[in-house]
C-alpha cells in the first residue's frame, strides 16, 4: 500500500491491479494488496453494519465507485452458515480477525450442488473468486465472528441474487438484506 492507510488509496491500487481483467493473478494480486491494508492502522473505520443473508451476519459498504467497484466490512456469524449463494460479481475476500470457513460450491454435470472446496481462514488469508458461475459459496465464523474486508467488482448491494438450497434444489432470487 506504500504507507498508505485510506479506503480511497486502496480502491484505486486496486483497480489498477484488476485493469487487465479479473484473471486468478489480479485478483490474487488485489487479495495480496488487501491482506496489507488491513494491517494498516486507521484502514478499517467503525461502521455501522446492517443485516446479510437475512440472518445473524452483517455488512458496510466502506467505499463503491461510480464503476460498481465495492468495497465492504462484513462479519460472518459462528451461530449459522450463511446460505449458499452468488454474488454475480468477482471477488476477493480477506479475514481481518477471527477464523472463517468459507466454503465453495459448484454446479456438477449432473445438475447438483455440491461443496468442491471447504477451507478455514485465519487473519490475512484471502479467497478470490471469478465472475459467475463460479461465485457461488457459503460461510461461517469459527468460535467468533469472523470480521472481513471483501472487494467486488460490481455494487453487488444492487445486484438480485441466487441462494440454493442444496438439499432440495430450490433457488430462490432476492437482494442480500
Amino acid at each position: 500500500m506504500h504507507g498508505t492507510s485510506s479506503v480511497a488509496a486502496f480502491m484505486t491500487e486496486a483497480r489498477a491491479l484488476v485493469r487487465g481483467g479479473a484473471t486468478v493473478e489480479n485478483l490474487h494480486a488485489v487479495g495480496l494488496l488487501l491482506a496489507e491494508a488491513s494491517t494498516q492502522p486507521g484502514f478499517i473505520p467503525n461502521a455501522e453494519l446492517h443485516s446479510l443473508h437475512g440472518g445473524d451476519s452483517s455488512f458496510a459498504v466502506l467505499q463503491t465507485d461510480p464503476d460498481g467497484l465495492t468495497l465492504m466490512l462484513a462479519s460472518f456469524s459462528p451461530l449459522e452458515e450463511t446460505p449458499v449463494h452468488n454474488h454475480g460479481s468477482w471477488g476477493v475476500a480477506c479475514v481481518v480477525k477471527g477464523r472463517d470457513r468459507y466454503r465453495q460450491w459448484r454446479f456438477m454435470e449432473d445438475g447438483e450442488l455440491a461443496v468442491v472446496d471447504d477451507k478455514q481462514l485465519g487473519p490475512g488469508a484471502f479467497v478470490t473468486w471469478p465472475d459467475p458461475p463460479d461465485d457461488i459459496h457459503s460461510q461461517m465464523g469459527i468460535d467468533e465472528p469472523a470480521i472481513e474486508l471483501v472487494l467486488f467488482g460490481k455494487d453487488v448491494t444492487t445486484i438480485p441474487r441466487q441462494y440454493y438450497d442444496p438439499e432440495t434444489g430450490k433457488v430462490r432470487t432476492a437482494l442480500p438484506r
